[in-house]
């Protein structure tokens, strides 16, 4: 079999304290240290499900390795100039680590790039291994969830700025899930140079910021050129699951159960908080999603009774 490994972000601004949106109240190593606990449950369970191990790459490994001492750190350099202001201003240096994986020594390995927040709930499905065998590079597309949030036209818009007068298919893909080897890496990043000058000139008008922006068109750049990018939500290698209210319909929970990964973004504290991994984890997990929906829902109803007087 290939060899590949599964890698995560954590890039820790000490500086001026930054963390992502989708993030966690209280101070700034508060913050930090939810996010490592995080990493530790994903590490966690990807040894108990896979046996592989995940690799952290950081900016400041010293930082991390203070708050723990079972994570595998490996500290690379970052080199992009991002502005202050942007929203999910860490999640920017994946663009980073996609140069990082371009010109790597080891040319052979399939790297797979996960959010932190993201959990292992099943072995490896044949389709990701057949893939890794043969050199298929992964993604995946959360094209039909941005839809009903941001309207076709808006995510379209938005992408041909960064296309030079060509008009954009609308994919999207969503940034917890990629993979593929050096040579897939080289150009995934090749695609991201073109573009990242505009795109930090112009990043105030976009719906969105952050590194998907430019994943999103680097991928479908690529697919249009030929090269097959397989998406791995078709066979559910991961989903995005959101345990709060869509716009986008969602499935409830038992569909997503069966999956190799979920990426539970509004739920890193729950995330950082388990301490077992076993078979039974999709379960629990299910549990505290149906409970939180409850609380929710009576929270719903109390503020409408109380509207009401």
């Amino acid at each position: 079999m290939k060899n590949f490994r599964f890698y995560t972000l954590l890039y820790i601004d000490t500086e001026s304290k930054s963390v992502s949106v989708n993030g966690i109240k209280g101070d700034f190593e508060k913050q930090i240290k939810t996010y490592i606990r995080c990493c530790e449950v994903l590490a966690k369970s990807l040894a108990f499900f896979t046996s592989k191990e995940l690799i952290v790459l950081t900016n400041q490994k010293d930082y991390i390795e203070r708050y723990s001492t079972s994570l595998s750190v490996v500290e690379i350099p970052f080199r992009l100039k991002i502005p202050r202001d942007i929203e999910f201003y860490s999640a920017h240096y994946k663009i980073d680590v996609i140069d990082y994986f371009k010109s790597r020594e080891d040319k052979g390995e399939y790297a797979i790039l996960i959010d932190n927040d993201v959990l292992c709930l099943n072995p490896i499905p044949q389709n990701l291994l057949n893939c890794i065998e043969n050199n298929i590079p992964v993604y995946y597309n959360v094209t039909s969830q941005r839809y009903p949030a941001y309207g076709r036209e808006r995510l379209i818009r938005d992408k041909e700025i960064l296309m030079s007068g060509e008009t954009s298919l609308g994919i999207w893909a969503g940034g917890e899930f990629i993979g593929g080897d050096r040579e897939f890496y080289g150009q995934l990043s090749d695609e991201i140079k073109k573009r990242q000058d505009i795109y930090f000139t112009n990043y105030k008008s976009f719906h969105h910021q952050g590194d998907e922006v430019l994943v999103s068109v680097a991928v479908e750049s690529l697919l249009r050129k030929g090269i097959y990018i397989c998406d791995v939500g078709f066979f559910g290698g991961i989903s995005r699951f959101w345990s709060q209210p869509t716009l986008h319909v969602q499935n409830r929970w038992k569909a997503f159960s069966s999956n190799f990964m979920i990426h539970l973004p509004a739920d890193k504290v729950y995330l950082s908080r388990i301490k077992k991994v076993d078979e039974q984890l999709n379960i629990r997990i299910g549990r505290y999603l149906a409970a939180k929906r409850f609380d929710s829902r009576l929270r719903s109803i109390v503020r409408k009774i109380i509207g009401k007087r």
